[in-house]
């Protein structure tokens, strides 16, 4: 995997769509879309890019969630040379105006007939809606030759604070990234994959489109993130990898009982699960219950699955450990002064290899004052590795509570409140404090018809184990927690609507 040539997601889809035009390409509910039904939108997408003016180069912001016009749209863009921004559906018109500006788009595809209200678009740049495409005729032209360090996709972050980061990444980064994906689920030619989340994002786009088209495996998603809907559409086609967090999975085994009784996904050979803290207990709950066998993988948009352990890998492994750099990639730790550290030492992450971001949307400097100087990208994340180069991740470096120099890892008391049978979801912040500089607040969403009292959860933390000066000194109960579209609690937003306790002088 070390020298995948640049592969463009059209001409890839091509070759499959020659072989086997009927077999499947997209499954959406109940609904099955072919190879040539896709490739006659596709087609239809390339007029209305054409019309709309869209050259080689131009970037064409779409909202995303892997439906039949997204993913032609997606192809007619790799078809004409130009640049995909898949954008989730839930982001607001504000963020949306941000990037429409930012990326200089040369085109927007909207849901539904007409763009949401307060859309402003950029001096030069048209809007058409996604459905719109049924109606052109279709315009069949050969795939546009582009330099190889060509920015194919932008993906954008979560915008849970401030505005949207656009991650850049041509050919060469997203074909390295599909095809260590693919290997990983040993994904083949008329199997299919599993849609979680929206599939928008850099990763979301190169794990749930670009990976199985060019692969020529089915896509199946539901209408819906509805766990129930997705453990039922896996097992009706067989569905033998997917990749989502460790929210998702337990929402997933949580919902087996209504959606499988006591089935199990028999075809799944592998779930790749990164994204947020994951205990060897959710582990090994998957194994039992889904007879799935869950990858741990570390990675992140701007270093696309660069880590990962591998079905082969030991059951401690797998259980514990965050996997280890793919073919041509690498990792390190380092200290505060990006020297690395030698192995077992805590700090942190540096990752470098073919997927590596070619850089941040309009801002040149971003990714340089990132890379250490031997060339790893500084991820924020805290772990240490062992002498075969596995990496266990610790923390967020920005998540970090430091109470009055004492530092709290908020993912180790996450995982004890998670154990309650009470708690559904929990994040661990800090908030502000005059003496302290910090506290933290645990923030849970609690299962329908459960209630859970301070001392009760303090009672239970103490029973686990966990020292007192780990222990939350604010408790805050919420209906639900934010969640990004590929299932991950927005602790920043969390944080910020928690904002400071009045008692702690701050207010």
């Amino acid at each position: 995997m070390t020298d995948v040539r640049p592969t463009n997601l059209a001409e890839a889809f091509d070759v499959h769509l020659l072989r086997q035009p009927a077999a499947t390409a997209l499954i959406v509910g109940d609904r099955a879309y072919s190879r040539a039904q896709i490739g006659e939108l596709a087609e239809r997408a390339v007029a209305m890019l054409r019309e709309k003016g869209v050259r080689p180069g131009d970037r064409v912001v779409v909202q995303y969630d892997t439906s039949p016009e997204d993913v032609a749209i997606a192809l007619a863009t790799a078809r004409l040379g130009g640049t995909l921004v898949p954008i989730p559906k839930r982001l607001g018109v504000r963020e949306i105006n941000f990037l429409l500006v930012r990326s200089e788009a040369a085109l927007f595809c909207h849901v539904g007939s007409n763009p949401a209200d307060g859309l402003t678009l950029p001096e030069g740049a048209a809007a058409a809606g996604s459905h719109a495409i049924h109606g052109y005729d279709r315009i069949v032209t050969d795939v546009v030759a582009m330099p190889d360090d060509h920015c194919a996709l932008i993906g954008v972050t979560s915008g849970s604070t401030g505005q949207p980061k656009g991650v850049m990444h041509g050919w060469q980064g997203v074909s390295w990234a599909g095809e260590r994906m693919r290997a990983l689920g040993r994904v083949q030619a008329g199997e299919a994959v599993l849609v979680t989340g929206a599939g928008a994002g850099a990763p979301g786009f190169t794990f749930f489109t670009y990976m199985p088209l060019v692969t020529g495996a089915a896509i199946v998603r539901a209408t819906r993130w509805d766990p129930v809907e997705v453990l039922q559409l896996a097992v009706k086609h067989g569905c033998v990898w997917s990749c989502m967090v460790p929210t998702m999975l337990r929402m997933l085994l949580d919902a087996r009982p209504q959606a499988l009784g006591d089935g199990r996904l028999d075809a799944m050979r592998a779930i790749s699960m990164g994204g947020g803290f994951m205990s060897a207990d959710l582990i090994e709950r998957a194994r039992q219950e889904l007879g799935v066998e869950v990858l741990r993988m570390y990675a992140m948009a701007e270093c696309m699955c660069n880590a990962s352990t591998e079905i082969d890998d030991g059951v401690d492994i797998r259980n514990m450990l965050d996997g280890r750099a793919g073919t041509g990639a690498a990792l390190a730790v380092f200290d505060d002064d990006r020297k690395h550290l030698p192995v077992g030492g805590k700090g942190e992450i540096g990752l470098k290899g073919p997927s590596l971001l070619q850089g941040y949307l309009a801002e040149p400097q971003s990714k340089a004052d990132l890379l250490t100087p031997d060339g790893f990208f500084l991820s924020g994340d805290i772990g240490e590795m062992d002498a075969n180069g596995y990496v266990k991740i610790v923390g967020r470096k920005k998540d970090m509570i430091n109470r009055g120099g004492y530092k709290i890892d908020p993912s180790e008391v996450e995982e004890l409140i998670g154990r309650h049978p009470a708690v559904a979801k929990v994040a661990v912040v800090g908030y502000p404090d005059a003496l302290y500089g910090e506290r933290s607040c645990a923030v849970v969403e609690l299962r329908p018809a459960q209630m859970l009292a301070f001392d009760e959860l303090m009672a239970f933390l103490v029973g686990e184990g966990l020292s007192k000066e780990k222990l939350p000194e604010r408790f805050e109960r919420r209906e639900t927690l934010p969640l990004s579209p590929d299932g991950k609690i927005l602790k920043a937003a969390v944080k910020a609507e928690i904002g400071t306790d009045p008692a702690s002088g701050l207010g």
